[in-house]
């Protein structure tokens, strides 16, 4: 029996034997689109995409005295069957005690600066169309450079964090990493290898959040900001973010780039528009890079969505000789359980 159908197999019986003691459930999310790319250098071309599909494990156990242990098991899929080798990715695995104190978590998880800021913009169904988080993804992408953040984007491992109670609608988060292996090489390790401090207000239909992070193995911080708010059937949001680099060079230059990004909503019936643009200003000599997006999606439930979204970026790469420009135009469906 293929290897991975006897792991899912296996979790399942897990699942089913533990929900007899504790509280669990099983969740996912199926979502996938076809893209049209067309790069201004290079051949266009239709390719059917993993939209960020994912399936997961979540629960809790009451321990008494208004303590609950947690848990959670995420892993993405490759719904388009693309992978050759194992289709499922890490996404979210941490454990964590949770009561009137708050709540502490230790694994992979969210990062407080997407908790608190970069979630008030991730509104759109496509990745593969310029991304669903059009400008706060710039700075959380990769361990590279200027561009780089911890272990990808905005799901962090190695960390241990605390989440405060809601205090009348303001909570905040606090979150160290750390990776005893060192990040990014053997020659910058640290005990610390970064943190993050972060906190947000919710008060009606207004979202206020902001972030400091101190990421010592790559030497930069990085500090964020954003709003959204909701009146009737329009909701707009903007974030802006910006890093200063201790050692990082471009053409013997420190770089300290930063970026902003702002979208508007508007939902009438099953019906859901949307419009975003972002500017990432490098600090180079290369063009800031500019994404505009497109999109309309279409509620057939509660847990099932169609989409059509467009997305144009121009000067794209922090080089203004190689610099490019690419569309894309995707089609989809998302069915969350």
């Amino acid at each position: 029996m293929n290897k991975n159908l006897v792991a899912l197999a296996v979790a399942s019986a897990l699942v089913a034997a533990s929900a007899a003691h504790a509280e669990t459930t099983l969740y996912g999310s199926a979502r996938a689109g076809v893209t049209y790319t067309d790069p201004d250098k290079g051949k266009s071309n239709w390719d059917v995409k993993n939209e960020a599909s994912r399936l997961g494990v979540k629960g809790s156990e009451d321990l008494g005295g208004g303590l609950k242990a947690i848990y959670t098991y995420e892993f993405g899929v490759n719904i388009d069957g693309s992978s050759t080798g194992n289709p499922f990715n890490q996404r979210l695995s941490y454990v964590g005690l949770t009561g009137g104190f708050g709540t502490v978590q230790i694994g992979r998880m969210w990062s407080a600066p997407y908790v608190y800021v970069g979630s008030l913009t991730d509104v759109f169904n496509s990745a593969s169309a310029g991304g669903t988080n059009i400008g706060w993804d710039r700075l959380n992408s990769t361990i590279n450079g200027n561009t780089g953040t911890i272990n990808g984007a905005d799901r962090v491992s190695d960390v241990v964090a605390y989440i405060t109670p809601n205090f009348s609608g303001f909570s905040g988060a606090a979150a160290v990493v750390m990776n005893g292996d060192g990040q990014n090489s053997s020659t910058n390790r640290e005990d610390i290898d970064a943190y993050d401090i972060a906190a947000g207000y919710t008060m009606g239909g207004l979202q206020v959040g902001a972030s400091y992070r101190d990421f010592k193995a790559l030497d930069y911080t990085q500090w964020t900001a954003g709003a959204g708010y909701k009146f009737g059937d329009f909701r707009v949001a903007a974030t802006y973010s910006a890093r200063d680099n201790g050692s990082d060079n471009v053409n013997g230059k420190e770089t300290d780039p930063s970026v902003w990004e702002a979208l508007a909503e508007y939902t009438f019936g099953n019906n859901v528009i949307r419009a975003g643009y972002s500017s990432y200003d490098h600090d180079t000599k290369a063009d800031d890079t500019d994404e505009w997006k497109l999109g309309y999606q279409y509620n057939l439930s509660k847990r099932t969505r169609l989409w059509v979204e467009y997305a144009d970026e121009s000067n794209a790469g922090s080089v203004k000789s190689s610099q490019y420009d690419t569309s894309w135009l995707s089609i989809g469906m998302r069915h969350d359980f």
